[in-house]
């Protein structure tokens, strides 16, 4: 490993730190050196806060005081995500790193949703692309959203060994060990909203929210919670609508359930068949960067087939559903599609009695 390379490692670790608090912006780190010591750190603490840059260039003023000035003009800044040219809630960074007339600036990786830091900042030596991969995979969401105007999806399944969800009866609660669930409340708990379908909703009734997550409960943001709704099945009884986060119902008609100024929000649409547009207005209107399906076959099958699972989370318990067991998958061998559907595995590990396995489409 260079020098480089550890120092942008560094800033990587930090930027991790805004894991619950940044959203919707990204998670961002960023190192200053001077001659390869390092004399200030900074990350995105908290949406509408100081950005990384801003909160590393003030950790060297409050380090070296009246000496801090002369010292940035000579000094390298590690940054992992290009720094924005933009006014938002703050003002650029790009300008405290001008006003600051810093030396050079390492950048892991460009960020679309910006005019270009390099064109602009030209008196600055810029290099960027170190640990680019890297950079991009701690905001994977966010990257969906600016690149693809969608959010990057994860679904999530227990199952047990023979691939059921559920008994022939439809009882499907407790599949998978007390360390899997608190695991799924983390992961709750690092996505913006959970998304099911009505047939969950009107079987198990689910809360839908992060709870013992093992993660600083004054970080964990509530997901907000997304139904589609089509036939106004909901009464407004259902444990999605407590007031412990947002509720948001796709409909394609006069619904029974009526926003509210608390927290329901009632999206009116003429095609709710069409996830990429429901997904397409998660990611535009909502800023939704991480959504989580937790649902049955219906949508777990239509995600599917529109190639829209960017990452599938299977809890598997060691037990056998046995004969006329419910799936995840309905589909058909019949489906043009269905041979051209496959995962690979990212990751195996053990969970309480269970494996979580991790996978990715391939794409190849």
């Amino acid at each position: 490993m260079t020098l480089h390379e550890e120092y942008m490692r560094e800033a990587l670790s930090l930027a991790k730190r805004g894991l619950l608090t940044t959203r919707p912006n990204p998670m961002v780190g960023c190192v200053i050196t001077h001659g390869d010591k390092v004399i200030g750190r900074g990350w995105h603490e908290r949406a509408g806060q100081n950005h990384a840059e801003v909160n590393a260039i003030q950790n060297v003023y409050d380090t070296l005081g009246e000496k801090a000035k002369s010292v940035l003009e000579e000094s390298v800044m590690y940054v992992t995500l290009e720094p924005c040219s933009k006014t938002g809630k703050t003002p650029p960074c790009s300008e405290a790193i001008r006003e600051n007339r810093i030396k050079k600036v390492y950048i892991a990786s460009e960020d679309n949703s910006q005019d270009g830091f390099a064109k602009k900042q030209t008196d600055i030596e810029i290099e960027t692309g170190l640990l680019r991969d890297e950079a991009r995979d701690i905001n994977k969401g966010f990257f969906s959203r600016i690149e693809k105007k969608r959010p990057f999806i994860t679904a999530k399944m227990g199952i047990g060994l023979d691939g059921g969800i559920a008994l022939a009866s439809g009882e499907s609660k407790w599949i998978t060990s007390e360390e899997s669930r608190e695991d799924v409340h983390r992961l709750r708990a690092i996505n913006d909203a959970i998304f099911t379908g009505i047939g969950t909703v009107m079987k198990d009734d689910p809360s839908l929210t992060s709870r013992n997550s093992g993660y600083d409960e004054n970080e964990v943001i509530q997901p907000l919670r997304v139904v589609i709704d089509r036939n106004n099945q909901l009464s407004g009884n259902e444990n999605i609508f407590s007031e412990d986060s947002d509720t948001l119902i796709f409909v394609n008609k006069n619904s029974n359930i009526k926003s509210n100024d608390k927290n329901v929000f009632i999206e009116q649409s003429a095609d709710l068949s069409n996830l990429k547009n429901v997904m397409h207005h998660l990611a535009e209107e909502k800023q939704i960067n991480n959504i989580l399906i937790e649902a049955g076959s219906g949508i777990f099958d239509a995600l599917l087939k529109e190639d829209l699972i960017d990452c599938l989370v299977l809890y598997q318990s060691p037990k056998i559903l046995g004969k006329n067991r419910k799936t995840f998958s309905k589909l058909g061998q019949s489906d043009k599609k269905l041979s051209t559907i496959g995962f690979k595995i990212d990751s195996v590990t053990n969970i309480g009695l269970d494996k979580k396995i991790t996978l990715s489409p391939n794409k190849e």
